[in-house]
């Protein structure tokens, strides 16, 4: 299952990496993570493996993370991995003007048990809404004054 999305982002470039690379800014708009932990390798270069736990009502659950492709300030790539699927992650900016910055987020979930590749595709909307509160929640953090 693929989708992709796009947000303007009134900031630059540069601005935008810096927030975005920054796993201490997580929280910040993945309000449901308690916790990110360095696995293996250099956090934020390819290689690296890094385990983040969410907490959501009474359901905890964790990803682990593998970062795929960095090429500061254009793209960030990862995979998240947990028991259910695998969630490839392209995280594209581009340079509109001075002061704004498109977003763009390719995805593409691989199900791994029975279950999910019954369900998970009827679940797209879902996983696209939940994709783009987070990016709601990184526009409104970048943007502050």
């Amino acid at each position: 299952m693929k989708f992709a999305l796009e947000l303007p982002l009134q900031k630059n470039r540069d601005e935008v990496w810096k927030a975005f690379d920054n796993p201490e800014n997580l929280k910040m708009w993945q309000p449901t993570l308690v916790k990110f932990e360095n696995v293996s390798g250099t956090q934020g270069q390819p290689g690296a493996v890094s385990k983040l736990t969410y907490k959501e009502g009474k359901r905890e659950f964790f990803l682990i993370e593998k970062v795929t492709h960095r090429a500061k300030p254009d793209r960030l790539d990862g995979v998240y991995e947990n028991e259910f699927a695998d969630n490839s992650i392209m995280n594209t900016f581009v340079a509109v003007s001075e002061n704004e910055t498109l977003w763009r987020v390719e995805v593409e979930y691989k199900f791994k048990t029975l279950f999910m590749r019954l369900i998970g595709p009827s679940m797209k909307t879902n996983f696209i809404l939940r994709a783009e509160r987070d990016m709601q929640r990184f526009k409104a953090f970048v943007e502050k004054p």
